[in-house]
């Protein structure tokens, strides 16, 4: 179209030439040696135009030619990123759509052209997991690599994700090291290298890794401070009554935030209780509930029964005065009243207590209390009512017995 255009307009110039040059047309006279050519200036002016425009047409042509081959292999490369960008994005959506098998099919058909090797390697390594296909999935993770040695970060921490998943978890930490090797503040590796830490058990590792996941903020302050409290917990509870020693080391060391938490002290208590100091454990339950009600600890307090019983039950009755009575401050002081040899006080407030909330522990103690006072079918009955209650089931709505006069045994 180009080149018609060009055509017309010599031809239109050399109309208005032929044109201008028709009154008088000139004379052309040239000569080369030997040899000359006469023709009007009408005559020459189209010739030059001609020649101008022949040899225009012939330069083009040339260039054409020269540049075909490079021409053809760049209309074949954008063929092939056109085809090979068509496939991911049907990879993808098989992905997003559960059918894995089609969606890694799609995916390498033409992952040597993508214009995004990484993103499809990674995302048919992913489908290749969910289908159960392990090592195809560390084929197209070694390939990503491959592709683009820069994102090697990248490729590493896909690598953990789906050790992680398949529960391959020594491959993983294999995998997080090697990536703490190259980046060892990188927020989303120390949080995969916490989560796995926390699969296999291994809380003394990662209670070293808290203040980096901190100083990364890799999870929120809060999270952080839960997962901090669990391992304390987990650190606290192989302990034996043989261990208190290194029980209070550890809890001497903790922070007053992790002194407060409702799981480290009750982990610290029945420590301290197995190993027979009920002193300690009543105190420092009791210091606890002073900073913050919980009934938890509330119940705890029962279970930390100091050498003066009957001032510990006062305690607890002015709590009930204060506060108003609760399930788990009932039975705080039906099992203080047991301790105190109150029978008939410690019946009715875990009674009580029964009638108020009803946790399995109230039912046992009142079991425990009604087969001390010869009162077997009533203990069974409850003791039946506490295991349904803590097995899910449900329990018909108790009614308090009459209490018989009787001593209890024991």
């Amino acid at each position: 179209m180009k080149y018609a255009f060009f055509l017309l307009l010599t031809l239109l110039l050399a109309v208005v030439i032929a044109d201008a040059l028709h009154v008088d047309n000139g004379y052309a006279l040239l000569a080369w040696h030997h040899t000359s050519v006469e023709m009007s200036l009408g005559t020459l002016a189209v010739l030059v135009l001609f020649v101008f425009f022949g040899l225009y047409l012939l330069t083009t042509l040339v260039v054409k030619l020269w540049t075909f081959p490079r021409r053809v292999r760049v209309a074949l490369a954008r063929r092939r990123e056109l085809r090979a960008r068509r496939a991911t994005a049907q990879g993808l959506i098989d992905l997003a759509e559960g059918r894995w098998r089609e969606s890694e099919k799609n995916l390498m058909r033409h992952a040597g052209d993508s214009e995004m090797p990484l993103i499809t390697y990674i995302a048919a390594a992913r489908a290749a997991q969910m289908r159960g296909a392990h090592e195809q999935r560390d084929t197209y993770l070694r390939r990503a690599y491959e592709m683009m040695p820069a994102a090697h970060l990248a490729v590493l921490l896909t690598q953990a994700e789906l050790q992680i998943a398949h529960k391959q978890y020594e491959h993983a930490l294999a995998t997080l090291k090697r990536l703490q090797e190259l980046d060892p503040q990188h927020a989303y590796g120390l949080k995969l290298l916490a989560r796995l830490y926390k699969k296999l058990g291994e809380w003394q590792q990662l209670r070293a890794l808290l203040p980096k996941l901190r100083d990364a903020k890799s999870m929120p302050g809060r999270d952080i401070d839960r997962l901090e409290a669990r391992v304390v917990c987990e650190l606290l509870e192989p302990l034996e009554a043989g261990q208190a020693g290194a029980a209070g080391a550890l809890w001497n060391g903790l922070p007053r935030r992790l002194r407060n938490d409702t799981s480290v002290l009750r982990a610290y208590v029945q420590i301290l209780i197995n190993a027979g100091d009920h002193n300690a454990a009543e105190s420092i339950t009791r210091e606890a509930l002073k900073s913050g009600w919980h009934e938890e600890l509330v119940v705890l307090y029962g279970l930390a029964r100091s050498s003066d019983p009957i001032r510990q039950l006062a305690r607890v009755e002015n709590w009930l005065a204060e506060k108003g009575e609760s399930a788990e401050l009932l039975l705080t002081a039906g099992r203080l009243c047991v301790v105190a040899k109150l029978w008939g006080k410690a019946r009715s407030y875990l009674e009580s207590s029964i009638v108020l909330g009803g946790r399995p522990e109230a039912y046992e103690e009142l079991g425990r209390l009604l087969q001390s006072l010869g009162e077997p079918e009533q203990a069974m009955q409850a003791f039946s009512d506490g295991l349904a209650l803590s097995l899910g089931g449900k329990v018909k709505t108790f009614k308090p017995g009459k209490p018989r006069l009787r001593r209890a045994r024991g």
